[in-house]
């Protein structure tokens, strides 16, 4: 197989693989920074004086993040799936993984505080990520280091409702395994972590006894509605599921679906669940 082939991955994600001129300019960048293709641990590790601050900087992308990325996604047939969540220099802010996968992954020195730059790292997705500010997937061939040549991985930018980029998220699995799934999975998970961040902006401050405040419609959105739809529309803003809407309120998951499609309908809202929050954002 080709190094730099473009037309061995399918259609599903053929289409988010670097070119041939993107892979080769990082392979430049990493000789002229006199990084080792043998490379098998990355060069630059945060210590824990270092990181804490970052942490507590992006308190906001760890919890959105925390919030969306749960046991399900790395147990069962994702069970060797790694989500590393880094903030805008790169800095890995969280590594979500099975316990075992965790240590093996440490020793590899994959964790929280590594730097995924090309100079700590060569050439790796999150690099391209933030070198090109889009969506893309690399093989693990293509990775200049020895450090992930077994590794298929895809990232993407986290970005805010303003558009400024406040993080990338990556998505590595072996090369054995299917990387179209992997692809359509960070897809939904970066919506649903952005997603999160417009929550925030709509969510009220917390009341003196630290209880979240309920969401308050604005009134010309909620004189639109019934009763019962601004109860639906309350719990989505709350990060609800249509399943546990559902047994909240004592409704079918159908109902609870037709409802959300009529207060989409009745909003004049395209785009789902992010279009209902760019227009409650306004």
């Amino acid at each position: 197989m080709a190094l730099f082939s473009k037309d061995s991955g399918p259609p599903d994600y053929g289409v988010y693989l670097c070119s041939p001129a993107e892979l080769e300019a990082s392979y430049d960048r990493c000789r002229a920074l006199r990084v080792p293709p043998e490379l098998d641990k990355p060069q630059q590790i945060l210590p824990k004086t270092l990181l804490d601050p970052r942490l507590a900087k992006n308190a906001l992308l760890l919890t959105a993040a925390g919030q969306v990325i749960t046991p399900h996604h790395y147990s069962g047939p994702q069970d060797n799936h790694i989500y590393i969540l880094c903030d805008p220099e790169l800095v890995a802010l969280k590594i979500f993984a099975a316990p075992g996968i965790l240590v093996t992954a440490e020793e590899a020195g994959v964790k929280p505080g590594t730097v995924f730059t090309e100079e700590s790292c060569g050439t790796n997705a999150l690099a391209l990520a933030r070198e090109h500010q889009r969506f893309l997937a690399i093989r693990g061939e293509q990775h200049y280091c020895r450090l992930f040549k077994d590794w298929w991985c895809v990232a993407s930018p986290v970005k805010d409702p303003a558009g400024k980029t406040v993080g990338f998220l990556d998505i590595s699995l072996h090369a054995e395994k299917e990387l179209g799934l992997a692809v359509a999975l960070l897809q939904t998970l970066v919506a649903r972590i952005e997603d999160g961040f417009l929550l925030a902006e709509l969510r009220p401050r917390q009341k003196n006894d630290g209880v979240p405040a309920a969401f308050l419609l604005p009134p010309e959105v909620a004189e639109k509605l019934t009763t019962r739809e601004r109860e639906v529309l309350e719990l989505l803003l709350c990060g609800l599921s249509s399943n546990e809407i559902a047994a909240r309120l004592h409704l079918s998951v159908s109902t609870v679906e037709d409802y959300r499609k009529q207060i989409y309908q009745k909003l004049g809202v395209r785009g789902g669940m992010k279009g209902l929050l760019a227009l409650l954002n306004r």
